[in-house]
């Protein structure tokens, strides 16, 4: 599958769908800890990530993530580099 940079609004539904938490509540801003969102949650949105838009990156690029735009940024940066 071909590495497609997938946009803020799609990585916003995966993120809710993963970590089970209100697409509503989900902003660039908002910190992953006040989310409730913890490591395994962030390893179920990368499998689900790599197999809708061909993104494989590793926890451990991810660990200085404090946000959801953080993280949303490194992904859309990996994904950016392998297109």
């Amino acid at each position: 599958m071909p590495t497609r940079v997938p946009s803020d609004d799609e990585l916003f539904d995966v993120i809710a769908k993963e970590a089970l938490v209100d697409r509503a509540t989900l902003n660039r801003d908002a910190a992953l800890e006040d989310l409730g969102i913890a490591s395994l949650d962030v390893i179920s949105v990368l499998f689900e990530v790599e197999e809708r838009f061909g993104i494989v990156v590793e926890e451990s690029e991810l660990t200085d993530c404090k946000t959801l735009g953080q993280l949303m940024d490194k992904l859309k940066a990996r994904a950016e580099a392998a297109a």
